[in-house]
């Protein structure tokens, strides 16, 4: 049984459509995201599992209790804010120790669970300092022990890394990571950050205009969208435009080039198709299925790689190779032939 179910929820503000026909069920102990960009609805839905909106139409289960009628305080929640939400008034130890005291623990029990998570957090050597005396990426870890210090069945983060800065990022979200396995939480995460998502997740839940475009694993959601939106949302993506010439063979016609991918049943030769290549797919000098010969347009260093420019029978490929490849990059103007597996060319 899963530990949190969402059934056709819906929600508006006057006309405007937040959220709609949501459906999800989150195992316990699993970490979602939910991924999309601006005004897609994440964030409503997270407000809704934690009591903050309550849904127009719908049902909300958490650990089998029906909760959409509930207030946030008898939910089992713990809700990390984007801005963290700290009490400027309160230090460290009292920030983590909030929601024990509200619920009236004893002192001894209340003292122990503050120090239990200061230890967790490695903050123990700085429980007295307040808010403002900390650094973005201490703050974030105050305020996720602090929704984590009453032992609640689920925790809820609305971008709590989005005010740091790349590096801090990268770190902080191993160790959310981390610490969500080590104590086996079931997490709800909303992110407008594809890398973050692809990387903290057990499953992905990609979202558009207030309605999910997919749900599956990160590597699902990656190399198998099934939809135009989730492919081009997700990372970078090369479009070819094409017809289909034998679809039960799956070989598309791309100007002058025959491609082949996986077969199309029900396609029609002559039939409008679109394809997907993702630039680490592309195989300089390769023995993939597809070959793509082309004229080098343009380099970029980004560092670890060299994203490259090709143009192929009119239309521009981006493929990337490692820096360190002997004898790369070619100069711009070579000719250049890229090979391509079969698997790796999504049909939008």
């Amino acid at each position: 049984m899963p530990y949190l179910t969402l059934q056709n929820i819906s929600k508006s503000f006057g006309s405007a459509r937040a959220v709609e026909s949501f459906d999800l069920r989150v195992e316990k102990g699993e970490f979602i995201s939910l991924l999309g960009g601006s005004g897609c609805g994440k964030t409503t839905t997270l407000r809704m599992i934690a009591g903050f909106e309550t849904p127009s139409s719908g049902t909300i289960h958490i650990g089998g209790i029906e909760v959409e009628h509930l207030p946030p305080r008898k939910r089992n929640v713990g809700f990390v804010f984007q801005n963290y939400a700290l009490f400027p008034n309160l230090t460290v130890a009292g920030n983590i120790a909030f929601g024990l005291k509200v619920a009236r623990q004893k002192k001894a029990d209340l003292l122990a669970r503050t120090n239990e998570m200061l230890e967790l957090i490695h903050m123990t050597e700085l429980a007295g300092r307040y808010p403002h005396q900390l650094s973005g990426g201490q703050q974030q870890r105050v305020a996720l022990a602090r929704a984590l210090a009453p032992r609640p069945g689920l925790l809820l983060l609305d971008e709590p890394l989005s005010a740091l800065d790349a590096k801090n990022r990268q770190r902080l979200r191993q160790e959310i990571r981390e610490l969500q396995q080590l104590l086996g939480i079931t997490t709800v995460y909303v992110t407008h950050d594809q890398e973050e998502a692809l990387a903290m997740s057990d499953r992905v839940v990609v979202m558009n205009k207030g309605r999910i475009e997919q749900v599956g694993t990160p590597r699902e959601i990656y190399q198998q969208p099934k939809a135009g939106f989730t492919a081009e949302f997700i990372g970078t993506l090369n479009r070819l435009h094409g017809v289909w010439e034998q679809p039960d063979q799956g070989i598309v016609r791309v100007g002058n080039l025959l491609l082949r991918t996986s077969p199309a049943r029900g396609g029609l030769a002559g039939s409008p198709v679109a394809l997907g290549i993702r630039p680490e797919a592309l195989v300089w000098n390769g023995q993939g299925a597809n070959s793509l010969p082309g004229r080098l347009v343009s380099t970029s260093f980004l560092g670890p790689s060299i994203r490259c420019v090709l143009e192929v029978d009119g239309q521009k490929l981006i493929f990337d190779r490692l820096n360190h490849t002997v004898g790369f990059p070619p100069k711009v103007g070579d000719e250049i032939l890229l090979t391509l597996a079969c698997a790796d060319l999504i049909v939008l």
